[in-house]
This record gives structure tokens, sequence and C-alpha cells, in this order.
């Protein structure tokens, strides 16, 4: 089960920051049409083109979650796509953010988590709950040092 809600994460992460590449890279571009020159400019420009993979692979993790787990639990944990595109708009876009923000970002965490413990029948004395929140500092790294790592690489190969 952890491993599809892990695959469900990823997925959801791919997606959300392939969409908001695939937007930037637009900035410069014209909108898209069936020309061959308009399609050959969005199929050069490495920002969109990044995206749009990006989004894809998303796609197919989502795709090896749903084999792995069922609907109940891997929409929920879809969810959270949304928070990791907040945290990744804040280092990428520099978008700011407020403290109610972070709270919503931390909900959607532990909610997620929430949905993986509950998504298994387990045995209250199998989960130790000394591990709990081991795990979801684990989990609050890994969605800020991917977002940030990301951010920086993508403004590096724009530089």
């Amino acid at each position: 089960m952890w491993e599809a809600v892990a695959l469900t994460l990823a997925g959801a992460a791919g997606n959300s920051i392939g969409k908001v590449l695939q937007k930037k890279g637009t900035l410069i571009l014209p909108p898209l049409s069936f020309k061959l020159k308009v399609m050959r400019r969005y199929a050069l420009n490495r920002l969109w083109i990044s995206g749009f993979l990006l989004d894809m692979c998303g796609a197919a993790l989502m795709l090896t979650a749903l084999s792995q787990a069922p609907v109940s639990v891997v929409q929920p944990v879809a969810g959270c796509g949304l928070a990791i595109l907040c945290v990744f708009s804040h280092f990428y876009l520099k978008e700011v953010m407020n403290g109610l923000d972070w709270i919503a970002i931390t909900l959607a965490g532990i909610g997620t988590i929430g949905v993986g413990v509950g998504g298994e029948e387990q045995k209250v004395e199998e989960i130790p709950l000394i591990s709990i929140p081991w795990l979801v500092l684990c989990i609050l790294i890994l969605f800020v040092g991917s977002a940030q790592h990301l951010a920086s690489y993508v403004q590096e190969a724009k530089a």
C-alpha cells in the first residue's frame, strides 16, 4: 500500500510541476495551433518539452499506482499534488505564501499519511506511534527538498 501511496505522490508531483513548466514555457510561444511552424516552436522549447515529459511520467506513475491500490486510496492521495504544486510555486515561481497556506500544505501531507495508514487492514499494535512523526518529517523534507532542487536545476538550465 505504501508503494502505491509513494507512486501516487510522485505522479501527482509530476503532473503538477509538469504543468507549471509548460505554462512557463508558453510565455514566449504563440498560442497553440495545428500550424507546422507553431508546433515546431513548441517541440523545440526545452522548458515546455520538459514540462510535457514530466506530466506524462506523472500520468504513468498514477496508472501504476492505480494498478496496485484502489481508487479510494489513490485519489485522495493525488489531491496532495496541489500541496506539492504550492511548494514548487513558492520556490520556482517565487510566489509568496502566508501562514495559512503552509498550514494547509502540512495538513495535506498529514492527510496523505492518514490515507496510507488507513488504507491497509492493520492491527493497532502493529503501528508504532513513535514512527509517525518521523514519517511526517521525512515526507516534509522530501517535498521541500525535491521542489527546491528541481527549481534550482530548472533555473540553472534556463541561465
